[in-house]
């Protein structure tokens, strides 16, 4: 029985880890016990012995994918509290998901590099877990323009925190290649530049104080970005620092399929929400309308589609340069960031088209509630019709202020009940003023009740709007309020729609690097045009009151239901585009428009010349056995033929010419017995 049989774990842990890759030139070639290989062949062109090699993983670690889950956790927990009811709180959901994300990004570059599962990796990946759940603690109230000084405190603490954290690993590495001559000033920058950020984000944490809202949180912001691009820029100066042969793309590949989960989640929130609003509410007479059934089809859809275009464009990440790879990586963060958001407006479409549904069947209550009216009705009976309506709706829809609802309906009803009932008989003159109160009053019960829905679907009306004493109408101005909302989503929804698509495209040409055609070009021309137009739809919800009103006719189209499969369509048709088989006309200098064949292309040339070098090779050997007499049994058994010497070109004699034929053999029998005399 060996020491390892008696280990308890499956594999033995060091209290300190390393990837480093001993070098042969020392008499012996130590390799790290974590599963995977050197650096490429064209790295290790440049590696030296004074230059020390890490062992690369192929793919993700345990504690890599365990860390994506707290990434994933914090963003579903931050997208369901943090609702985008204005441009401020927008902002504020951008700035969370910077800080979230370059966070994520500069802990995964350095576990892409050079973590190796170890005692002091796992305590460090523990800090790390603890400045996640401090992400998570934050984000419940994560609001610049209104500040909690606790809140933002902790915040540059947790971020300081994990800056040191980074700071303490890329010194332990340091200090691990402090033999060679190469390397340490590159990684010792990285460790201090940690180091220096760390400070910065302890220091900022004082500057918050009670009662003052202070702009030094955007400190956090320029420092996130510094360091990422700083570590990019370093990784193409440096040879330690490089990414090439890392499994970097796969760990960014991983972080979008992780957002499009969080995508399925909170589609399937809206489901939920759905299904409370129609079957347990009054499973007897309420079903989903053909619109709603299109509209969850449509979200469906386009999460899907997104899913197989992103990795339908994904080139082998060996393709890029060390500089196309910098660019790839820096553009998943706008990405990221914009693909959260348009899973977030898409699903806001579908619980906005059944809260349309919703509020149309209570107006038509209230409408239907005025016909059904005896003959000589008075303002009392018309006060208890709309009684009838509104109250067992309120019932079914529970307010959000609830004391202060029931208060106001029974106001408007009272104020309806005190109208003269000479003001409904035709003969009598009108009175402007008796029925604006009336035409206020029926708008008041009728915004109450759409109101009341859209606190069933958890839609609240900017904070703003509810600040300082409600007036009279208040129901109607928070009605108003919750539209402008609904113009927000509709604008950064569609703008979010071209800005993804864009920003694929563009990662598609940079990992794309052979096969450009005049076909895949016009391809790809499309691909940009339909992402800008999906981005200039934006420009229909510019002018707020023309939609809100509906003063104009092309301001239809914000709160149509084909809001959503309008995007549905417009990502189909590139997904179908790109799978379009490549006309044989129109191929410019390819035979095909197919990548296998491209890269035939490329092994057929790299086949001849390799048979050139062959050739030459031979042509060389042949000549130092001519000159030397020694004939290499290896030359004889590889090499290809040999083309006619000088000898060989000169005039041969025609068949039956026995001069020519015993000049010949002459030659022959004296050439071999120079090369007999010579051994």
């Amino acid at each position: 029985m060996s020491h390892r049989d008696l280990d308890y774990a499956a594999e033995r842990l060091p209290l300190v880890g390393s990837r480093i890759v001993e070098s042969e030139k020392s008499g012996h070639r130590v390799v790290p016990s974590n599963t995977g290989h050197p650096h490429d062949e064209r790295e290790d062109d440049r590696a030296t012995g004074d230059s020390p090699e890490f062992l690369k993983n192929h793919a993700a670690t345990n504690f890599e994918l365990f860390y994506d889950l707290w990434f994933v956790a914090n963003l579903n927990v931050f997208t369901s509290i943090h609702d985008i009811s204005d441009f401020a709180r927008f902002k504020s959901f951008i700035g969370y998901m910077v800080l979230l994300w370059t966070t994520w990004l500069l802990t995964s570059l350095y576990d892409v590099r050079f973590t190796a599962d170890s005692v002091w990796e796992r305590c460090c990946k523990a800090a790390h877990l603890g400045v996640m759940i401090g992400f998570a603690e934050i984000g419940t109230n994560f609001d610049p323009d209104n500040q909690i000084v606790s809140v933002f405190r902790t915040m540059s603490l947790f971020l300081a925190v994990s800056r040191f954290i980074l700071f303490l690993q890329y010194g332990v590495v340091f200090v691990q290649i402090r033999k060679y001559a190469d390397g340490k000033r590159p990684m010792l920058l990285t460790a201090l530049l940690h180091l220096c950020t760390a400070a910065v984000y302890f220091g900022v944490s004082f500057r918050y104080d009670l009662g003052k809202t202070s702009r030094v949180f955007l400190v956090w912001y320029i420092g996130g970005v510094i360091e990422m691009a700083s570590h990019l820029c370093f990784s193409q100066l440096s040879h330690v620092l490089t990414f090439v042969g890392t499994h970097l793309g796969e760990r960014l590949n991983l972080l979008t399929l992780v957002i499009l989960g969080e995508g399925c989640i909170i589609l399937a929130k809206s489901v939920t929400l759905l299904v409370k609003d129609t079957y347990v509410k009054d499973a007897a007479t309420t079903f989903w309308s053909p619109t709603l059934i299109g509209l969850v089809t449509a979200a469906t859809a386009l999460i899907y589609i997104i899913f197989q275009i992103y990795y339908d464009w994904m080139h082998e990440e060996h393709s890029m340069s060390k500089r196309h790879q910098v660019w790839w990586t820096s553009l998943h963060l706008p990405f990221h960031i914009a693909l959260t958001l348009l899973l977030e407006g898409a699903n806001q479409f579908i619980v906005w088209a059944r809260i349309t549904e919703s509020t149309q069947a209570a107006i038509d209550k209230v409408v239907q509630a005025q016909f059904n009216l005896p003959e000589n009705f008075s303002s009392q009976d018309i006060s208890d019709a709309l009684k009838n309506v509104v109250e067992p709706f309120l019932k079914k829809y529970q307010p959000a202020d609830v004391i202060e609802t029931w208060e106001s309906v029974r106001e408007t009803l009272a104020d309806i009940a005190s109208i003269p009932d000479s003001f409904w008989r035709e003969d009598t003159p009108s009175d402007d003023s008796i029925e604006k109160e009336w035409v206020n009053d029926v708008y008041e019960l009728i915004n109450t009740m759409i109101n009341a829905v859209y606190n069933a679907f958890e839609i609240e009306a900017p904070e703003g709007e509810e600040k300082g004493t409600k007036d009279e109408h208040w129901q109607s101005e928070a009605v108003v309020a919750v539209a402008r909302r609904f113009i927000l989503v509709y604008i950064y929804a569609f703008a979010c729609a071209g800005v993804v698509l864009l920003f694929m495209t563009i990662m598609h040409i940079i990992s794309k690097r052979r096969g450009w055609s005049p076909f895949n070009i016009f391809r790809t021309a499309v691909c940009i045009s339909i992402s800008i137009v999906l981005a200039l739809l934006t420009v229909i919800a510019s002018n707020e009151d023309a939609v809100l009103y509906n003063t104009k006719n092309y301001t239809a189209f914000v709160g149509n239901p084909w809001m959503l499969p309008t995007i549905t369509i417009s990502y189909f048709a590139v997904l179908v585009l790109t799978h379009l088989p490549h006309p044989f006309f129109c191929l410019g200098r390819f035979k095909r428009g197919t990548y296998k064949e491209v890269e035939a292309q490329k092994d057929h040339k790299e086949g001849h010349s390799l048979a050139a070098m062959a050739k030459r090779n031979h042509h060389l050997a042949d000549f130092e056995d001519r000159r030397t007499g020694y004939s290499s049994a290896e030359n004889e058994l590889f090499s290809p033929p040999l083309p006619p010497r000088y000898e060989e070109n000169r005039t041969r004699p025609v068949q039956g010419d026995e001069r020519g034929s015993r000049r010949h053999h002459d030659d022959g029998e004296h050439h071999h017995r120079r090369r007999d005399s010579r051994r």
